[in-house]
This record gives structure tokens, sequence and C-alpha cells, in this order.
């Protein structure tokens, strides 16, 4: 079966509103990925606020400055636009669809927490999710006011007259079976539902009383294998030097993996120093960052709490304490230090993945490629299997067995061969992701090997 096509959503701001906050918002989607497709449009929008209580926003008002926006960005028919409002509107509404064009909606950025513990970004993908259904049930003829409960009963249709009935239904964040039966009759495809659903299960997780209780899984675990090896190492750590030292071996690997898979994901091809030191690897980044609009902090923090010079004053050049409770006050905040880091990065981390293609075959004029997701810490890396329409060397897949970064829908295939190759470590002989050190040296970032190998 061929992957269904994607929805297209854009998102616009009002001014006034943070985009750090809309990126929160695109970061759940991109971390639940399927059909709805995010793009985050970073110039804000001015809405006048005309309507019938003061300083508040005209509905035909919010839509009309939609439709310009629309022809502005030459959208198409099948494109989605939303705007994230933080005005208050003249209805007080939290969503809503222009009925003259469903595909663009308004969603109502507001302080929920009087009534949710869910951050505000789940409660925003939670309306989106919402307009969304609303639009694909329009394109099928079906009118959302046919459906909507007007009794709340924990559906993500529920009307919710009552603002305070919004928190229960995020606590239950689920969809009835009688709206079920309708998304299915109007065609909604399998992935559109398990996109859904994995987003509502975030909702509803962050939203019950009792998710204080409950083990957060760790974010590594969804990451590239060279960050996530690197992050799991430190976490079972416990004695504090070397704690300290393995999370300076993570903002290596942070940075390391950060600079080349951005380097090729933007079309060019590095060139390393031989045997590149930390500092050349901070370096290089900051000037592929320049100019750049996003993950420039992460080279200011970096900088500003002198990760570079503690590594080599620590580590490098200096002498090393007797004491292993030394390192205890420098490990704790070098953590803190790389955990602003990991935030920063984290969209990156969840935008694209690794992976190594073993085989390829065509069926039903489909093209079905299976192989090994270098994803999470454990070094026998989970399968994956995609199913695409096209040839996949026109997605730049040209060989098998090799290292390729590639975004969650796979709709590009970026080689990272040679600076990324899975082979057999000539220290350990066994087959290991390996990354480059300049020249034919490699680190194995599971032992810590640096080995040479010549291609």
């Amino acid at each position: 079966m061929s992957e269904p096509s994607p929805i297209n959503v854009r998102l616009f701001r009002e001014k006034g509103l943070p985009q750090s906050e809309v990126e929160q918002i695109h970061a759940v989607f991109e971390r639940h990925h399927g059909p709805i497709k995010m793009r985050v449009e970073r110039k804000p929008v001015e809405l006048p606020k005309n309507g019938y209580v003061p300083d508040t926003l005209a509905w035909n008002d919010i839509f009309q400055t939609m439709s310009v926006l629309a022809a502005e960005h030459e959208l198409g028919k099948d494109d989605l636009l939303c705007m994230l409002t933080t005005s208050p509107n003249e209805n007080n509404w939290y969503a809503v669809n222009d009925p003259e064009a469903p595909s663009r909606f308004f969603m109502h950025f507001v302080d929920c927490s009087w009534v949710t513990t869910a951050p505000q970004c789940l409660v925003s993908a939670y309306g989106i999710i919402h307009c969304v259904i609303t639009t694909l049930l329009a394109r099928a003829g079906i009118d959302i006011r046919d459906m909507v409960h007007e009794e709340t009963r924990g559906c993500l249709l529920d009307f919710c007259a009552n603002k305070a009935e919004l928190g229960f239904g995020l606590r239950c964040a689920d969809i009835c079976g009688d709206c079920i039966t309708v998304f299915e009759s109007a065609g909604f495809p399998a992935p559109l539902f398990e996109q859904i659903a994995a987003i509502l299960e975030s909702v509803r997780r962050a939203a019950v009383n009792t998710s204080q209780f409950l083990p957060e899984p760790p974010a590594f675990l969804a990451w590239p294998y060279p960050v996530a090896i690197t992050r799991h190492k430190v976490v079972q750590s416990t004695r504090p030097l070397l704690r300290f030292l393995l999370l300076l071996d993570h903002f290596d690997s942070m940075v390391r993996y950060f600079f080349l898979a951005r380097e090729i994901s933007e079309g060019r091809q590095p060139v390393l120093a031989e045997k590149p030191s930390l500092g050349w690897w901070v370096d290089q980044l900051a000037q592929s960052l320049n100019g750049a609009k996003q993950f420039k902090a992460v080279v200011a923090i970096a900088q500003q709490e002198k990760v570079v010079m503690l590594r080599n004053e620590r580590r490098g050049h200096g002498w090393m304490a007797t004491n292993e409770d030394a390192y205890s006050e420098e490990a704790a905040a070098l953590e803190k230090t790389l955990t602003r880091i990991e935030d920063e990065l984290r969209p990156f981390f969840e935008r694209y993945q690794l992976v190594i293609p073993r085989e390829i075959r065509i069926a039903s004029g489909d093209f079905h490629i299976s192989g090994d997701l270098l994803a999470g810490s454990h070094s026998l890396h989970p399968p994956f299997e995609v199913t695409i329409p096209d040839n996949p060397r026109d997605r730049g897949l040209l060989d098998q067995h090799r290292v390729y970064l590639t975004d969650r829908e796979f709709t590009k295939f970026h080689p990272m061969y040679p600076l990324l190759c899975h082979e057999t470590c000539p220290e350990c002989k066994h087959p290991r992701l390996l990354i480059t050190d300049g020249g034919s040296q490699y680190i194995d970032a599971f032992m810590g090997h640096r080995v040479n190998i010549k291609h």
C-alpha cells in the first residue's frame, strides 16, 4: 500500500506570541510523525482588533487575514492554514474553522493551566487535530456540526460550552466509537489514525493528575544512536569522576554528530581537519550556524559555560584530582548545561534519523525498503520498513548497507558515508557504528575505541 498523501499545515502566529511557543507545537507533530506535516512561518502577523468587545479579534477579520496570507504564500487548495492567536476573540472559542473555507482555521493560544496540567503545546496540538479533522470531513461532504457532541463524553469532538469541560476532554483524549465510524467512512487512512492516537495519548498522559507518579520515558530513546548511546552511558554512571568524563564525551558526540548531520542535510560536504580537537568541532559548528535562525543557542551556551575550557583543564591538559567527590559539583553543573543544549537540539534529533537500508523490493508497483534504524542506545538496532511509490534512487538512496540520514517520512536519503560507517571495529571485532575523527580515524561511541579504518 502506498503512503497516504501528506496533510500540509502552515502555522502562522499573531504578533506577540513567541516563536518558541510555535516551535514547541511543531515539535509535537515531528515527534509523532505521520500524514500531518507542519511548516512554521517565522514572520508574525498583525491582526486587527475590531471585535464587538474592545481589544478582541473579530472572526471575520481573522478569516479575511488568513485568506490574504493564503494568496500571498501561494498555498494550494489542499494546504491547510492555521493561525495561532494570543488575543481574545469575540466569541471566546478555542479553535474555529472558517465556514467558507474549512482548510483555514485559528487556534487561540491561551493559558489553560486552570483546567489542565498538560503543557500548552499539547493543548494546542489537541485543538489543531480537531480542526484538521473538521477540514477532512468537509472535504468528504460531512458537516462537523452534525457530529459535535453537546454533552461531553470525553471525545475529541466534544463542544465544551463550559470551558472547564476541556480539562475532562484532555484527560480522556479519546475519539468515541461513533466518530471513528464516520472517520473510517470518510476514508481516513490508518497512518492518520496512528498519528492522531499517538498525539492524543501524549496529551492524556500529561493531563491526568497521576502523571506525576508515572516514569517518564527517557527522550534519548528516540534520538539517533551516536547521541543516544553517550547519553545513556551518563544515565547509568554513578561515580562522580566517571559521570563527569562521560558527560564530556556526550558533549563531544552531540556537537560532532550535529555538525556533520546538519552539513549533510543542507547539501554541504564538510572538510575535516586531521585529528580535530573538541574546540575545532565547536568552531566549525559556529561557522555552520552563522546566519542561521535556529540552533545558534547551542554554541552560545557552550561558549558561555566554557565547556571546551572545562574539558581541556580538567581532562585534556590538567591534572586529575585523586578524590572522586571533587568532581560531583562540576558533573552536576555540566549536566545542567548539556540538558539546555539537548533541549535546543531536540527538534533536530527528532526530525532526522539514521538508517541502513538492507533490502529493496518491488511489489504492486511500490518500493519496499527495510533495514536497520540507528535509533536509541541499544547496539542491536531495531528494524525499519517503509513503502514509497517512487524509485528510491530519486530520493537519494544509491547504495545499500551504508548509513543514510533521512527525515521521518523518508522523503530524502542523505548519504553519511564515509563520515559515519557501520563496520567491524578493529579493536573489539564487533559490528559498530563508527563516527569520523578526521582522516582514517574513527570513534566507536559504544565502547569509546578510537580506531583506524581506511576506505
